[in-house]
C-alpha cells in the first residue's frame, strides 16, 4: 500500500472536488509499496516582488524512482488561446494553467533542495495533469506537454504499481537513483514533510502567568469598594492574597481623590519595591504619595526636626531604640513639623510595635483615612497584631478578610494549601504552570551544593534567566551554605539573593529556599511559609533531612 500523509482517514473528503476525491482514493489503494503520496501541499515561492503561496495537489515520492507532482482538474477540460477551462453543470468557467502550476511547484522543490541539501543532490522530478473525468484522445496538444503527461480517466483506472513505475522513468536524472538511504531522509525530512516541535517558550509562560496573577480578583474588588465607604479599616489575609497590590491601588486611588498619602511598612527591601510601583503614578500625583519604611520615614522626619539620630552600636540595645525611642522622637518630630498627612497605608502591618501607632497618628491630619493590611501567620518578629482601634478613633474592631491566593501558580497554592492549614484557598482562575514543587533533601552541605547546582543548571537550559531566580536562606547571604555555594559555582549570574525575612513581602517567578531545617530558626514553620509563598511560578525547596 501507498503511504498517505496525511492519513487518508483525517481527509475530510466531503469537503474535497469530485476529481480529488477519486484520485485520492486510488492513490491510498494502490499497491506501491515505498511510495509516499503527499495530499494538498502548501508551497512558498519567494521573489524579488514578494512571498507567492500555492499549493501542490499531489506530490508522490519514492527513493528508487524519484518524485512526481500532480496537478488535478476536474470536470470537462478544454485549452484556446492560451487558456485552459473547465467545465460542469453550470457551464464553463477558466482555471489556471495547471502545466505552469506543476512546473511552479517541481521549481519550489528543487529550490528546497538546493538550499538545504548537500551539493550534488540529484534525481528525477516530473509531473502529471490528471484529468479523471475526461478520456484524452485525438486531441493536438499545446507546446511544452506530451500525450504522456496527462493521465485520464482510463489512465487513473488502470494506474498499478508498474504503469506509476513507467512515468517516473519518463524523466532525466534515471542514473541517479536508487537515492541514498541518507538522501531519501533528507528530501523526506527537510523538504517535503518536515516536522518540528516548539516547545512552550518558559518566558512566554512566565510572562503569562504573572499576568493572570495581577488581575484582581472579585474579593479584592469588593475590598476597595468596601474602602471607599469605611475610612478606617483593617484587611487581613495570608501570602499571596494580594495585599500589596491592594495597598498600591489604594494608594493611587487616595492620591487621585486629593489625599496626601502615607504608604509605609517594616520591610526596606518591600518599601522600595512599592516606592518603585508608585512612581509609575499618573504625573499630576507626583509628589502626594510618600512610600518608605517606617524607620526610614521616622529619621527623615526627625531629622528635619533637627533631633538626634543616633541608633547604639550594641546590639543589645538596638531593639529598644528601635520599637520603643524612635517612635518617641517621631511624635516629638510631628509636634515641630506637623506633616499632617491625610491617609495612612501600612502593608505588613503585623511587624509593627504596638509603640508606632501611637507615633503614626502624630503625623496624621483629624479625620485621616487609615488603612491596615496584615497577615498574622507571617509574624516573624514575635510582635502580636492587634487592630490599634484604641489608637485610631473609629477604626473598625474586626477586620476584612481576604481568602484567596491569587500571587502562586496552581501548583504552589495548592502544595501551601497541603501544608499550612492557615495557607489561603486557591484563588478559582489561578493558571497552572507546569511546575510541581520540587522538594529536595540532604544531609551533607557538599549534597546541597550539588542539588542546587544541578536544579539551577537545569531551570537555565530552559532559559530561566538569572534575574528570575531569588535564592532565600534564614541567614544572611554571607553566612548561608546555600547562597554562597551558587555564587561560587556561578559567579556570573546575578539571581536574587536575601533573608527569607528581608524578602518578605516580595515576589520571584522562581524560588529556591536554601539551608532550611539546619537549626531551630530554620526549621520554623512560618520561615518555611514566609519564603514558600514569595515564588510566583516555580518553588524548590533545600533542607537538611
Amino acid at each position: 500500500m501507498a503511504k498517505l500523509i496525511p492519513l487518508f482517514e483525517s481527509i475530510e473528503q466531503d469537503a474535497l472536488p469530485n476529481s480529488e476525491r477519486k484520485v485520492l482514493q486510488h492513490l491510498n489503494d494502490l499497491d506501491f509499496p515505498g511510495l509516499e503520496v503527499y495530499f494538498s501541499l502548501p508551497l512558498v515561492r519567494e521573489k524579488k516582488q514578494g512571498t507567492f503561496r500555492s499549493e501542490a495537489d499531489f506530490i508522490l515520492f519514492h527513493p528508487n524512482h524519484g518524485i512526481l507532482v500532480w496537478e488535478v482538474k476536474g470536470g470537462g477540460i478544454s485549452y484556446r488561446n492560451n487558456q485552459w477551462y473547465s467545465q460542469n453543470s453550470h457551464g464553463i468557467y477558466p482555471v489556471k494553467d495547471p502545466v505552469k502550476q506543476a512546473d511552479g511547484a517541481i521549481s519550489d522543490i528543487i529550490t528546497r533542495i538546493k538550499r538545504n541539501a548537500r551539493d550534488g543532490l540529484l534525481l528525477p522530478i516530473g509531473r502529471n495533469l490528471v484529468f479523471p473525468d475526461t478520456i484524452a484522445q485525438d486531441i493536438v496538444l499545446p507546446l511544452g506537454l506530451l500525450r504522456e503527461d496527462i493521465i485520464d480517466y482510463n489512465g487513473l483506472k488502470n494506474l498499478d504499481q508498474t504503469a506509476l513505475i513507467e512515468q517516473f522513468k519518463r524523466w532525466p536524472q534515471q542514473d541517479k537513483l536508487p537515492v541514498a538511504k541518507a538522501d531519501a531522509t533528507f528530501v523526506r525530512d527537510k523538504v517535503l514533510n518536515p516536522t518540528f516541535h516548539l516547545a512552550p517558550a518558559i518566558e512566554a509562560r512566565v510572562d503569562q502567568i504573572e499576568t493572570t496573577l495581577v488581575q484582581l480578583t472579585n474579593q479584592q474588588v469588593w475590598a476597595l469598594e468596601l474602602l471607599r465607604f469605611v475610612p478606617r479599616l483593617t484587611i487581613t489575609g495570608g501570602a499571596g492574597t494580594g495585599k500589596t497590590l491592594l495597598a498600591r491601588q489604594k494608594a493611587r486611588d487616595l492620591a487621585s481623590d486629593g489625599e496626601k498619602v502615607l504608604a509605609l511598612c517594616f520591610n526596606k527591601a518591600l518599601a522600595a519595591h512599592i516606592h518603585d510601583a508608585l512612581e509609575d503614578t499618573d504625573e499630576k500625583l507626583e509628589g502626594s504619595i510618600t512610600a518608605c519604611s517606617f524607620h526610614d520615614f521616622a529619621r527623615d522626619l526627625i531629622e528635619r526636626a533637627d533631633l538626634p539620630w543616633n541608633p547604639p552600636e550594641a546590639a543589645e540595645e538596638k531593639p529598644a531604640f528601635y520599637e520603643e525611642t524612635v517612635p518617641s522622637l517621631l511624635a516629638d518630630a510631628a509636634a515641630k513639623i506637623q506633616p499632617d498627612f491625610s491617609a495612612l497605608l501600612v502593608d505588613e502591618a503585623q511587624d509593627f510595635h504596638p509603640l508606632w501607632w501611637m507615633a503614626l497618628d502624630s503625623v496624621m491630619a483629624p479625620e485621616s483615612k487609615i488603612v491596615l493590611f496584615a497577615d498574622p501567620s507571617q509574624n516573624l518578629y514575635g510582635r502580636d497584631f492587634e487592630i490599634p482601634s484604641d489608637v485610631f478613633t473609629g477604626m473598625l474592631p474586626y477586620p476584612f478578610q481576604l481568602m484567596h491566593n491569587c500571587r502562586n501558580s496552581l501548583e504552589i497554592a495548592q502544595w501551601l494549601n497541603n501544608r499550612f492549614e492557615y495557607a489561603s484557598t486557591p484563588a478559582p482562575h489561578l493558571p497552572a504552570a507546569n511546575e510541581r514543587v520540587r522538594e529536595h533533601e540532604w544531609k551533607q552541605i557538599d549534597d546541597q551544593t550539588q542539588l542546587l547546582t544541578k536544579a539551577w543548571s537545569e531551570l537555565k537550559d530552559r532559559g530561566i534567566k538569572a534575574d528570575q531566580l531569588a535564592v532565600l536562606s534564614p541567614y544572611r547571604p554571607e553566612n548561608s551554605g546555600g547562597i554562597r555555594a551558587l555564587k561560587e559555582v556561578f559567579p556570573g549570574d546575578n539571581f536574587t539573593v536575601s533573608t527569607i525575612s528581608g524578602y518578605k513581602g516580595l515576589q520571584s517567578p522562581f524560588v529556591f529556599l536554601v539551608d532550611m531545617n539546619t537549626g531551630g530558626f530554620a526549621s520554623r514553620e512560618d520561615l518555611w511559609y514566609v519564603g514558600a509563598t514569595r515564588a510566583t511560578v516555580g518553588l524548590q525547596t533545600f533542607a537538611k533531612n
